[in-house]
């Protein structure tokens, strides 16, 4: 069974996030360049919405290392990727705010994705920071989150990043802002470089 295959059965049988009824992972990863052999770092995994379809998308040749820090979600993506055999993602309870929170190399990925986690945390700035050192020079950043103007589904409204807020830590950390991406109604994404 290829990866794909495994992919498509995980995906009927993994239970699915809150962000299920939003967001399509392959839609969005068919849209940018994520492709065969790459090696892409996941921030905030949770439950792997998108490490699995990222881990479909890079085959067996790349790597995607689901990072986030509750373990229960470290556990679930293990659990999950044994049993189907996939050997391609690599799981890793990681503090993202600390420094070489990831405890991946300087350079090491070709991408890095965050997907709806940033407003859960104070220190964003930083993570930016995370991803920008792990990042090879070639490399790319894909953010989504909520957009701050509608609070009829999601976390609070005053928890959420503001585009403004992004943009600031964005420059923080020397980053160039490639592509704006309207997601949804709810959701917004940039894709970032070095």
């Amino acid at each position: 069974m290829s990866i794909e295959e495994k992919i498509k059965l995980e995906q009927v049988t993994m239970p699915s996030a809150n962000s299920a009824q939003f967001l399509n992972p392959q839609r969005i990863i068919s849209h940018i360049d994520i492709h065969q052999g790459m090696k892409v770092a996941h921030f905030g995994c949770g439950t792997g919405y998108f490490t699995f379809p990222i881990a479909a998308r890079v085959g067996s040749e790349g790597v995607v290392w689901a990072l986030d820090i509750l373990e229960h979600k470290i556990n679930l993506i293990r659990g999950n990727a044994k049993a189907l055999g996939l050997k391609n993602i690599e799981v890793k309870r990681v503090n993202l705010e600390k420094p070489n929170g990831s405890g991946l190399g300087d350079d090491s990925v070709d991408w890095v994705v965050m997907v709806n986690m940033l407003y859960q945390n104070e220190k964003k700035s930083r993570i930016i920071g995370e991803a920008k050192r792990i990042l090879k020079s070639t490399g790319s950043i894909l953010i989504i989150d909520w957009k701050d103007s509608d609070g009829s589904i999601g976390p609070e409204v005053k928890s959420r990043i503001t585009r403004e807020g992004l943009i600031k830590g964005i420059r923080k950390n020397g980053l160039g802002i490639v592509k704006e991406l309207d997601i949804s109604k709810s959701f917004f994404g940039v894709i970032l470089t070095k």
